[in-house]
């Protein structure tokens, strides 16, 4: 699914409601005259902020802030509007509503924004009727039949077996997706007991997890909002440290309510499904986009792997699957030869062996990209695979095969 469907309309929530804020607009235009327009009508309908610039004055400055509920940008003189468009998608909260302007009286222009999910198309000069109907119809949430667009990429991070890194690749990809895709990501950890995410962030858990999962019908975004624990402005992760005595079992339902409820709210959920063993992990992995399977280049590894990309890819879900093999170079793993016998071709992704940076990272709660280039360059392509991004160049993995 597009980046771009992240921007279909949504009504207001039941907990912005309930404070009475109710969609709040902020406006980029770049004349005078469209402005004056927008001062002097949109505060009665709703609250409003009015700015002098375009589109790419608006996913500048949403890459720094919060995003609005209602969106106006302006197109004009823009020269490739869905090329901007997309940037834009990037920054902004799924939630987000988004009315264009513009010069191009073109058809074909309204229905590529149409069809990518912006809310209306306004040919100026606009006017006062057509901007107040336009406002009043977004502000209602009338893209609302759209609404199967308008939530953010589930990804799936699922083990071949154990120990092979699962959770470190799920939480270096939740914070590259954070930084480099530059997209609100939520990193959430299925398993509510010894899940380690969290620490490898250096993050205390909250106990909200477990009152989501086990009575979701009391679950709203106020709720999911003071349940996320902030890793930095654009990720926020979801776990628990629950006592090991406790019996804990998640019903899928449940699990996929709370996925479902931040997938409205972030570009990106990311879930660290372990091995995939019970009802909520495996409902997370067919519910997802794409699925992350990591593995590893052992004999028990290359076994696994296999086998277990071989039930992913039947499936009920109908997501993406991509294989990364981690913790090339380490060893005790098998040479290239019998590693592409087994496999049968080579793995899309591969992450090199960098046990010191890994455990530095580890201790100081950071991702190792950071401090380790070519573990950076490997997360990079896995990365902006995972994002919709232009391929990367050929991978490590791919020249170490051909040697």
């Amino acid at each position: 699914m597009s980046l771009l469907a992240t921007l279909l309309g949504e009504a207001p929530s039941p907990a912005d409601a309930a404070r009475g804020t109710g969609p709040r607009l902020l406006a980029y235009v770049a004349d005078a005259a469209s402005a004056a327009l927008l001062t002097r009508t949109a505060p009665a309908l709703l609250p409003c902020e009015v700015r002098t610039g375009d589109i790419r004055s608006a996913a500048r400055d949403l890459a720094r802030q919060r995003s609005p509920d209602l969106l106006l940008v302006d197109l004009s003189g823009v020269a490739e509007p869905l090329t901007a468009m997309e940037a834009l998608a990037g920054v902004c909260d799924p939630s987000v509503r988004v009315i264009a302007v513009g010069d191009s009286n073109d058809i074909g222009l309204y229905r590529d924004l149409r069809r990518i999910g912006v809310t209306d198309y306004l040919f100026k000069p606009l006017s006062r009727d057509l901007l107040e109907g336009a406002l009043r119809a977004a502000g209602a949430g009338a893209a609302a039949d759209e609404a199967a667009g308008r939530l953010g990429k589930l990804v799936a991070v699922v083990g071949a077996r154990g120990g092979v890194g699962t959770t470190t690749v799920a939480v270096h990809l939740g914070c590259w997706l954070a930084d480099g895709a530059r997209g609100r990501t939520a990193l959430v950890d299925l398993d509510l007991q010894n899940g380690t995410v969290a620490l490898a962030l250096n993050l205390r858990p909250e106990p909200a997890l477990r009152e989501a999962v086990e009575a979701p019908d009391r679950v709203d975004d106020v709720f999911m909002e003071r349940a996320m624990i902030a890793a930095s402005d654009r990720l926020s992760v979801l776990a628990a440290e629950e006592p090991v005595e406790d019996v804990i079992d998640i019903a899928p339902t449940a699990a996929l309510s709370v996925l479902n409820r931040l997938q409205a709210r972030h570009n990106y959920v990311v879930v660290d499904a372990g091995r995939a063993q019970g009802g909520a992990a495996r409902a997370a992995l067919e519910a997802a986009s794409i699925a992350v399977l990591v593995g590893d280049a052992s004999v028990a590894g290359l076994r696994d792997l296999v086998r277990l990309r071989a039930a992913i890819a039947r499936r009920a879900g109908g997501g993406r699957l991509v294989t990364v093999l981690n913790r090339r170079g380490a060893p005790g793993e098998l040479p290239a030869a019998d590693l592409m016998r087994t496999l049968g071709e080579p793995p899309e992704h591969a992450l090199p062996y960098r046990p010191v940076p890994l455990a530095v990272a580890a201790g100081v709660g950071e991702p190792a990209f950071r401090h380790c280039r070519r573990f950076r360059e490997a997360m990079e392509r896995l990365g902006a695979d995972v994002a919709g991004q232009p391929a990367a160049q050929d991978g490590l993995f791919r020249r170490w095969v051909r040697r």
